[in-house]
């Protein structure tokens, strides 16, 4: 059973949606950081993959500096590309 529950100033009934899971750019690069950690990558070696410096590779991975669009793609392709299943 959903559970629902009522607005109670225009008195309508809401469910909760779960199709419409949006995950943040901060949770991707939460996982990427998991995954890096957990399958003990080399930085260097992740960095010339994704085509960036160690220098940003270590600001992402402290959350310092989030990456672009293109980057989080190439984050989460990398991630896939090896077996983990958080990503």
């Amino acid at each position: 059973m959903v559970k629902r529950w009522n607005d109670h100033m225009a008195g309508i009934k809401y469910a909760p949606r779960p199709y419409e899971e949006h995950i943040t750019v901060l949770e991707r690069v939460e996982y990427f950081n998991h995954w890096f950690y957990a399958t003990q990558q080399k930085k260097g070696a992740v960095a010339i993959k994704l085509g960036i410096g160690n220098n940003k590779l270590n600001r992402i991975l402290t959350l310092e500096q989030l990456p672009d669009e293109k980057l989080l793609k190439e984050m989460i392709e990398l991630c896939k590309s090896t077996s983990f299943e958080r990503c």
